[in-house]
């Protein structure tokens, strides 16, 4: 449960970190950089991997973005009827499987195991560089 909890505020802290659009945009081309490199996509699976990416981004993107609206506007706190909450968590979990298959038939197993997993570092090494400069 502990786990659950600190991804879904990794989710929430690194939705939060990027609500300025011009910010936005620039961390979203470094993220592309990042998984371009750590999947070393051929051109073919870069092809046919960047659409269905950016299909990916825009779901998630809108599923945060409502439950910040529903939070009032802000994604910090727990405002939310348990209901509400449990909705939310099941919309992601869905749209996670969704893409789990989109991204599996364009990538071989290996690739897919990699994206999620340079993802997660990206967030990680983004928050990371949040704190750092906060602290300074």
């Amino acid at each position: 449960m502990k786990n659950w909890f600190f991804l879904l505020l990794l989710n929430c802290c690194f939705i939060t970190a990027v609500l300025a659009q011009p910010q936005r945009e620039r961390i979203e081309a470094l993220k592309k950089e990042f998984l371009a490199k750590k999947l070393d996509l051929t051109s073919d699976e870069a092809a046919k991997f960047w659409p269905v990416y950016n299909n990916y981004r825009k779901e998630m993107g809108d599923a945060y973005h409502e439950r910040r609206q529903k939070r009032g506007g802000h994604g910090w706190g727990n405002n939310l009827s348990p209901n509400t909450e449990l909705a939310f968590e099941t919309r992601i979990l869905n749209l996670k499987k969704k893409y789990q298959k989109e991204f599996s038939e364009v990538l071989p197993a290996q690739k897919v195991e990699q994206f999620y997993m340079a993802e997660r570092e990206f967030r990680e090494q983004l928050i990371k560089q949040l704190k750092h400069r906060n602290n300074e």
